[in-house]
């Protein structure tokens, strides 16, 4: 489905150029507009102005230049207001020709829906100033050399009458390239910082940036499309899709990112060959070992070049030496591409394998722990 944004546009601009058209055809006497009820002088530069307002509400449109966009509501909005009286004195005179009256009834219905999309036009431009914004506040953090930025985070739920905090005032960064790990008991937040890191969730309160842009400014598709480009996820229970072959799993993300067909059979064979399962692209997941499976969902993580892979227990349902080989291959992958990794684990000898160790509880950082002092 094509997002939102460019039909809008599109829809106010045609609806403004059938307003230039109405006016063109009044000025030359083709069909009548509501202009056309005052003395030709004045029914010329009424007309001549809207005609100039609409061409400068098309520019506004597609140009995102809201000044100029101002003309979308403005041409609409003036033939709406005067073309209804000018429908109305046409259906009280029995004279009337038809078309005049299917003319008066089309320039009142456009104003109506050209009075509309400017409403939702604006609306998107205000999101896309927002965007804007988020846009420079990424640029600053990729000067700072942070991938994540968690600033005095809550998350709370609303179970029943019961509000239930998960993150309480939480704050952290991790620098680009990172490995961190995050520990604590279950119920301390975890899997909700995970969540919020991941732009799954939004905070109740404070800022997530996510290699600098602070998700709670994004529209919804700019959230899916931050997500598909930026992070990859792998989760305990693999989420792997099971009528689905290796192939057709780990090119998931690429088909969602609109890559090409080639591209994604190669890319994607390319991750199987890495995690080692370049003979088993026709396998089903359900006929594979959960470390197998393991590594397809971190080949589809990392297939769309990812800065930061977040992974949720991926040793959870694992024995120890499949677990050993996911962690080593997270941790090759950190050091290798400089990707940026945060992993949830109870595993002590998991959290080992990072830069840093974090402990949370009850929602808050209860202490970190330095293994390596590159970051410093």
């Amino acid at each position: 489905m094509m997002p939102e944004r460019p039909f809008v546009k599109d829809a106010s601009s045609v609806v403004l150029a059938a307003f230039v058209i109405i006016e063109v055809a009044s000025i030359f006497d083709v069909s009548p507009s509501f202009a056309s009820i005052f003395v030709y002088p004045l029914n010329l530069a009424i007309s001549s102005i809207l005609i100039l307002t609409s061409l400068f509400g098309v520019y506004g449109v597609l140009a995102d230049n809201r000044v100029a966009a101002f003309f979308s509501l403005l041409t609409p909005g003036v033939e709406m207001v005067l073309g209804i009286p000018f429908l109305v004195g046409a259906l009280s005179q029995s004279n009337v020709k038809s078309v005049v009256i299917l003319n008066g009834l089309l320039v009142t219905l456009l104003g109506l829906v050209g009075v509309f999309l400017f409403a939702r036009t604006s609306r998107q431009s205000s999101l896309g100033l927002l965007e804007t914004n988020a846009v420079e506040q990424r640029s600053q953090s990729e000067m700072n050399g942070y991938s994540v930025e968690v600033i005095d985070v809550t998350k709370s739920y609303v179970v029943g009458p019961v509000v239930v905090p998960a993150v309480n005032g939480l704050t952290m960064k991790v620098r680009n390239g990172e490995f961190v790990a995050v520990m604590g008991p279950s119920g301390c937040g975890k899997s909700t910082l995970l969540n919020l890191i991941g732009a799954l969730d939004r905070p109740t309160s404070g800022q997530v940036l996510i290699d600098g842009t602070d998700i709670s400014k994004l529209s919804a598709h700019a959230l899916a499309q931050l997500r598909n480009e930026k992070v990859g996820f792998v989760f305990q229970a693999y989420n792997l899709i099971n009528r689905s072959n290796v192939l057709r799993n780990v090119e998931l993300p690429m088909l969602v990112s609109g890559a090409a067909k080639d591209h994604r059979s190669t890319r994607t064979r390319e991750m199987l060959n890495v995690v080692g399962l370049d003979s088993m692209e026709s396998r089903k997941p359900k006929t594979m070992s959960g470390g197998e499976q393991q590594r397809v969902a971190i080949a589809r993580a990392l297939v769309n070049n990812p800065k930061i892979v977040l992974a949720d227990e991926p040793t959870g349902n694992l024995d120890s030496k499949a677990g050993m080989e996911i962690l080593s291959f997270l941790k090759s992958t950190n050091k290798e591409l400089n990707t940026t990794v945060i992993m949830v684990t109870h595993n002590r000898e998991a959290a080992e394998m990072a830069d840093r160790i974090i402990y949370l509880r009850d929602g808050r950082i209860e202490k970190e722990e330095r293994l390596r002092s590159e970051f410093k």
